[in-house]
């Protein structure tokens, strides 16, 4: 979250790294338009590889062999594909890059020595734990472009230079009371304080091999031989590239985020395509297409024609995290369960590794306490939002609503939910989700996602004989026909009982009633293998529950 209020800003540049984290904390708000995301990464990742070759170019003019200055950037990419990595490395380093080129761009010696030693302490407030590259990078300039000091300003320059980055943390720890290990790493280049994150100092050390190694290969090369040098390395860090990205980003959790994603936008028909295109196979991607599946009507008919994995695919258990949290109760707001939705944001917020905030949950806390008649909690988290950029007209609006019972039911799914709610106090408990299910559907009898919810819970959970209990409260539902999955347990518990499917007491479709004898005789025979069941019936209930486990 980012806070458009100058106490925030005061707060953020009080710590080493201060500024780099604000301005990062700012460029990642736009993340919440995924595209506009993606550019602002891709535009930083190109001045970073653009200040690498303005200081290779300062130090030697090598054309043949500029297209080694994509390295960092090649590393950078590979490394924020990596969520705990935060966007303040990569401003850190341009930061640091750009103050060198200005640094030499000095003609003086005397005024350079000047600027160096004020520079130094100064970049490490602004930038943090990388400062000490300026150091390196000025002193390089000195030796192989400048070529000027003499041996007492070179005694001098290195010795301060010593003096400054030892003592710098040293200092601070007086002020501050961070570890010594954050304090010389950095504060805000990975989510994590606790983690020393190596992988930053490989590219540190980059910044500085890269320019510096350039000005020492020979340039003596053949002009009918540039152009093939040039297109080899272009090909080989291609290669490269592609090779490190796909090794290092963890698929499974960009499925995860793509799916979440959609989800708190109510993209529900672009998360049925996702599963359409590929089936989701970890628990919070199944459980925003379940979702997606209950909020477009889809649920009864489709569920099982996608990879179930239990009910963790369904309603997630609770975990101390600040990711599961936010997927699940995105579940449980639109089911009704508010107070349970707030209380994961809430959750996830507060398990946020570096204790920065989230606008996503503080607006969800927000709703809540609003459609609870909470006035002044409400308030107090809308007043916050209005000082976001992407959540201000939203709080604004909402502001309008408190104490406003009309101008809330004029929003269609806050009149919903306000319906939905169970106003009576009661233990939420996660070891007896269906029974949660079943007090949150009988409180409101019109809450088909409840009912369907709970219907699903019960499937999942292979318990046919309380789904069968169960299946009568969904009459005035408004079903034309019975969903196909309902119709597949019913016929199956028929089928139990009965030889003959005609005589079930439900409207089971002809095609469904076949199906079913198909299957009868494909798994009563011996000669039928696990793929032949699978290719013939893993869209049915029937798979499922004989199958999965």
């Amino acid at each position: 979250m980012f806070l458009f209020t100058t106490d925030y800003f005061k707060d953020v540049i009080s710590r080493p790294g201060g500024l780099v984290d604000y301005l990062s904390t700012f460029l990642t708000q736009f993340y919440y338009i995924s595209w506009l995301g993606a550019l602002i990464i891709a535009f930083l990742l190109v001045i970073l590889q653009q200040t690498v070759n303005l200081l290779a170019t300062k130090l030697k003019k090598n054309i043949v062999f500029a297209p080694l200055t994509f390295i960092p950037s090649i590393l950078f990419f590979a490394l924020l594909c990596d969520e705990n990595y935060l966007l303040s490395g990569l401003l850190a380093a341009i930061f640091i890059l750009l103050a060198v080129y200005l640094y030499a761009l000095i003609r003086k010696p005397s005024i350079r020595i000047i600027v160096f030693i004020f520079a130094l302490p100064l970049l490490y407030w602004f930038s943090g734990g990388i400062f000490f590259i300026f150091a390196i990078l000025c002193l390089i300039f000195e030796w192989r472009y400048f070529k000027k000091f003499n041996t007492i300003q070179w005694i001098f320059t290195i010795l301060t230079v010593l003096v400054i980055v030892i003592l710098s943390p040293f200092i601070t720890k007086i002020f501050l009371q961070y570890p010594m290990s954050r304090l010389w790493w950095g504060l805000s280049y990975n989510r994590y304080p606790v983690v020393a994150p190596y992988p930053i100092l490989a590219i540190w050390l980059s910044l500085i091999i890269i320019p510096v190694g350039l000005s020492f290969i020979p340039t003596i090369i053949k002009n009918y031989s540039q152009i093939f040098y040039f297109s080899v390395q272009i090909i080989v860090l291609a290669l490269f590239g592609n090779w490190l990205v796909r090794s290092v980003a963890d698929w499974k959790k960009e499925e995860v985020m793509a799916y979440d994603y959609c989800a708190r936008n109510g993209q529900w028909k672009q998360i049925i395509n996702f599963a359409n295109h590929k089936d989701p196979t970890s628990p919070l991607s199944v459980t925003c297409l379940n979702l997606a599946l209950a909020k477009t009507g889809k649920m009864g008919d489709c569920m099982f024609r996608y990879y179930q994995n239990g009910t963790e695919g369904l309603l997630p258990t609770f975990q101390r995290d600040f990711t599961s949290p936010l997927v699940a109760g995105e579940v449980y707001y639109h089911l009704g369960f508010l107070n349970t939705s707030m209380r994961y944001a809430f959750e996830a917020m507060e398990a946020i590794p570096d204790y920065k905030k989230s606008s996503r949950a503080i607006k969800r806390i927000a709703e809540v306490n609003l459609l609870n008649g909470e006035n002044q909690v409400a308030i107090k988290y809308l007043n916050i939002l209005q000082n976001t950029l992407f959540y201000k007209t939203w709080a604004t609006n909402a502001l309008k609503c408190v104490g406003n019972e009309k101008l809330i039911d004029q929003n269609s799914e806050w009149a919903k939910l306000r319906k939905y709610r169970v106003q009576d106090d009661f233990l939420f408990s996660e070891m007896e989700k269906d029974q949660m299910l079943g007090l949150l559907f009988t409180h409101c009898m019109s809450n088909k996602m409840a009912y369907e919810y709970l219907m699903a819970y019960l499937l999942l959970t292979k318990d046919v004989e309380h789904f069968i209990q169960y299946f009568p409260l969904g009459r005035n539902l408004g079903y034309e026909i019975i969903p196909a999955h309902y119709q597949e347990a019913l016929i199956l518990v028929w089928s139990n009982k009965s030889p003959n499917l005609n005589d079930a007491p439900w409207p089971i479709t002809p095609a469904i009633k076949q199906n079913m004898m198909n299957y009868i005789q494909m798994s009563s025979s011996k000669l039928t293998s696990e793929a032949q069941m699978y290719n013939a019936f893993s869209q049915t209930y029937w798979y499922y529950l004989q199958y999965r486990k």
